[in-house]
């Protein structure tokens, strides 16, 4: 081969050799005689040199930080003298403008044009100590923060216990030191022991990594505590770990254990106060008892644990009972009783008076506790009083005025006839006015019968032959009509203690109501049943018209009617009637469907 081919070949191989060295990411300088000869683009970079040319034969020792620098040319003339690749302990530079930089240098002899150099390959390490600085820093951070931490941190493989920080030996009455020969098993109670296994053992079929942990423990003195905390699987090394924070909650635990002990305290004392109670908290119900249930009609308590009490308030009065709920919870005093409208589930309502009061530290919490009270009887026995007052009343009136009203009656009816006869041209007027006088003489009779103080003679007697005597007088009335009367009565009724000819009284005007309530015709069904061996139930319903809503509630009052010429008087007769016989007299209506008396008696015995 030539000297040109030679040469040739030496140059296409040192050009190969340069395009490499340029393409490597990591710093390539060569020095000849302590001085810089060659750098690649990626030192160029590190060192913060804008072209090569300003650099070559810049002495090396510009670029060695102080600390290196008295043991740099001992360095290179032990890499010279034995030609072998070396790591420098170089591990610092300085860049061109004085930064210094953490390097890694590896250095190997080299010839560069015909003179024997150093290559030194520079790694760059400012970003791997920034990072291993940031490590380092975390990892102080993370020991330091589980360290101090109050709460017991501890990682555990197998039976072993591999960490714990200060508070969980702290926990368990153990010094650090004295954690290490500890196993799991002198920490736990073997049934909650058995338990964690099991649960992590489905977990990890279940590819489930995090576990709630609630169980009892044993410190070192052998005392029982209770710890709460949570755990979760993982690896360290290899090796399958639970990681956990648990914290010791005996003392809540006995807290909570006294307030629920307080709350079925509460709870006992007011299941037995003979009132209807119910506990709220933010309006919502916390607790009902038999008495409330009972009120509203729901059997079981859990169906209303948990709902809004105005759900059970009438609408009206949703706005007030807020009202009175927050000024309570705001006040340590008793509220007096306010009436209001309870809703039952059945859709019913009730009216009740509400006395309420805040109860504190009722489990955990403050609550109001409100006291209702079914006003139903009372209002029953108010309208009985007033309507008693009402008879009472009328009674009085016409004990005083009915023989003064009957005497002038008798004259002014015996003229009106006289002068009828004497002038027959205006007999119509004469009719008018007997009319109107025999009127005034039927409702002085009614107020005698209320003015009676008490009724005649009471004997046992039976409801069939009574009817059947009713019956007998209005069928002619009914017929004319065109109203058909149909009875049905349970054989061999019991005997009733009575006066008969006052219970005739009763049905006579009842069932004459019923007849003329169908002035275009009808049915009038008659029934009789015994009801519980107790009472005689009788039903007297027509077809008619019906009363209208807003008459029902005064049906029965003095002058309170539906018919043209009535008096009011007669139904309350009647009333008084039954309950002097310890009955109960009825009055139920829908307008065009018309109205059903239920009259109920007292049964006396049975027949043999």
């Amino acid at each position: 081969m030539s000297i040109n081919n030679c040469n040739l070949l030496m140059l296409e191989s040192e050009e190969r050799y340069r395009h490499l060295v340029q393409m490597l990411p990591d710093a390539v300088v060569v020095i000849v005689d302590y001085r810089l000869v060659f750098a690649n683009d990626s030192a160029l970079r590190l060192f913060k040199i804008g072209k090569l040319e300003g650099v070559v034969g810049v002495p090396i020792d510009q670029f060695v930080h102080p600390d290196y620098l008295e043991r740099m040319p001992a360095n290179v003339e032990l890499l010279l003298r034995e030609s072998a690749p070396l790591n420098l302990p170089v591990k610092k530079l300085l860049r061109m403008d004085g930064i210094a930089i953490d390097v890694e240098i590896k250095a190997v002899v080299v010839t560069y044009n015909g003179k024997r150099g150093i290559q030194l390959l520079i790694r760059d390490l400012t970003d791997r100590m920034r990072m291993e600085a940031s490590l380092n820093e975390k990892e102080h951070l993370y020991k330091t923060l589980v360290e101090n931490t109050v709460a017991g941190v501890f990682v555990a493989a197998g039976e072993n216990i591999s960490y714990m920080n200060p508070h969980f030996a702290e926990i368990f009455g153990y010094t650090p030191e004295e954690f290490v020969n500890v196993k799991v098993h002198d920490l736990l109670e073997d049934v909650d022991l058995d338990r964690i296994k099991h649960e992590v053992a489905e977990g990890i079929s279940q590819n489930k990594t995090k576990y709630h942990l609630k169980m009892k423990g044993r410190r070192k003195d052998g005392s029982i505590i209770h710890i709460e905390g949570s755990s979760s699987l993982t690896s360290l090394n290899g090796e399958e770990i639970m990681l956990g924070i648990v914290q010791d909650v005996t003392f809540k635990q006995e807290q909570e254990q006294q307030l629920r002990k307080s709350a079925l305290m509460y709870q006992k004392i007011i299941k037995f106060i003979p009132e209807a109670i119910v506990l709220t908290d933010n309006e919502q119900v916390v607790y009902a008892n038999k008495l409330a249930l009972k009120l509203i009609g729901v059997k079981d308590g859990n169906d209303v644990i948990g709902q809004s009490v105005l759900d059970f308030i009438h609408p009206n009065y949703h706005e007030r009972t807020i009202m009175r709920m927050d000024e309570i919870m705001l006040s340590e005093e008793i509220a007096p009783f306010n009436e209001s409208i309870v809703r039952c589930v059945d859709g019913r309502f009730v009216d009740v008076e509400i006395s309420s009061i805040r109860i504190n530290d009722y489990m955990g919490k403050n609550v109001l506790l409100s006291v209702i009270r079914d006003l139903t009887n009372r209002k029953q026995s108010e309208e009985m009083l007033v309507r008693s007052e009402k008879l009472s009343v009328i009674g009085q009136l016409a004990a005083g005025v009915a023989h003064e009203i009957r005497n002038p009656l008798t004259a002014l009816k015996g003229f009106t006839q006289l002068l009828q006869s004497k002038y027959n041209d205006h007999s119509h007027y004469f009719d008018i006015m007997a009319g109107e006088i025999d009127r005034i003489n039927l409702i002085v009779n009614e107020f005698m019968t209320l003015a009676k103080p008490h009724f005649s003679q009471f004997n046992s007697g039976y409801i069939e032959p009574i009817l059947q005597s009713v019956l007998s007088i209005l069928e002619t009335q009914a017929i004319l009509l065109n109203v058909e009367i149909k009875v049905k009565l349970e054989p061999e009724l019991p005997a009733v203690f009575c006066n008969e000819n006052q219970l005739k009284q009763v049905f006579l005007n009842v069932i004459k109501n019923a007849i003329e309530a169908m002035p275009s015709g009808g049915v009038v069904d008659i029934t009789a049943v015994l009801v519980a061996d107790s009472e005689i139930c009788i039903r007297i319903k027509d077809e008619g018209q019906g009363i209208p809503g807003e008459l029902i509630a005064k049906i029965g009052e003095p002058f309170v009617t539906t018919k043209e010429k009535g008096t009011g008087l007669g139904l309350m007769i009647s009333t008084r009637i039954i309950e002097a016989h310890n009955g109960t007299l009825h009055l139920f209506s829908k307008q065009h469907e018309g109205t059903t008396i239920e009259i109920r008696l007292p049964a006396q015995d049975l027949r043999q």
